[in-house]
């Protein structure tokens, strides 16, 4: 099949050595559970624990270094992302799980490699990958206060990777990605709830989908 040679180029979007931009998103959060069970907590046996995830709102700014070519970019995308997950505890006896919460409010820090193929038809494929560090906002004396909520550490650090598809237009550029980021610190602390000896070991995972404006 023969191609138009028109049907590559380069759009002059890409001949910027950095622009800006911003994001809105979905986070759909669940986390890599280790679990304590069948122990006796506060005169209970605890059978198991189940995570259900949650959907979250995520927004942010989009910092985009062009590199040594058109293919390859350094992103810096600050984001908050709001989120929740719920936790059902399940004791022996009990005829419904008890419930407890994580609620989040995180300040995200990645710092991303973009790799991405030629244009073709105004479009362009892109791959994403990298570190983010990741600081909750949320007030621990709240946390303290009920003790139907569970405690996190302030930080977090994950690692990201993700797929998006370039849309040019005449003005802006518009890219739909969906990204995911797996966490590889403990972020659980057993202070200040109920049973708090009953999860071993939290470790988050999220899943987004953006759709970016540049």
């Amino acid at each position: 099949m023969q191609v138009s040679a028109q049907s590559y180029g380069r759009h002059p979007f890409d001949s910027k050595k950095f622009n800006l931009g911003f994001l809105i998103g979905l986070n759909y959060n669940a986390y890599n559970l280790k679990e304590q069970v069948n122990i006796w907590d506060e005169g209970k046996l605890l059978e198991k624990i189940d995570v259900r995830p949650k959907l979250g709102l995520t927004l942010g700014m989009i910092s985009n270094f062009r590199l040594a070519t058109d293919n390859i970019s350094l992103r810096f995308i600050p984001s908050i992302s709001l989120e929740q997950r719920d936790f059902d505890y399940y004791f022996a006896g009990d005829t419904a799980a008890t419930v407890r919460k994580i609620e989040a409010s995180y300040l995200n820090l990645p710092l991303l490699f973009q790799f991405k193929t030629n244009m073709y038809e105004r479009t362009r494929l892109y791959v994403l990958m990298g570190p983010q560090l990741g600081l909750n906002l949320a007030s621990n004396k709240k946390v303290r206060d009920d003790p139907n909520l569970l405690k996190i550490k302030t930080e977090d650090f994950s690692f990201v990777v993700g797929l998006g598809l370039n849309l040019y237009g005449d003005r802006i550029k518009l890219s739909p990605e969906i990204r995911y980021s797996i966490g590889l610190i403990n972020i659980y602390e057993p202070l200040y709830t109920s049973h708090a000896y009953a999860i071993g070991k939290l470790m988050s995972q999220v899943i987004t989908i953006n759709v970016n404006f540049e």
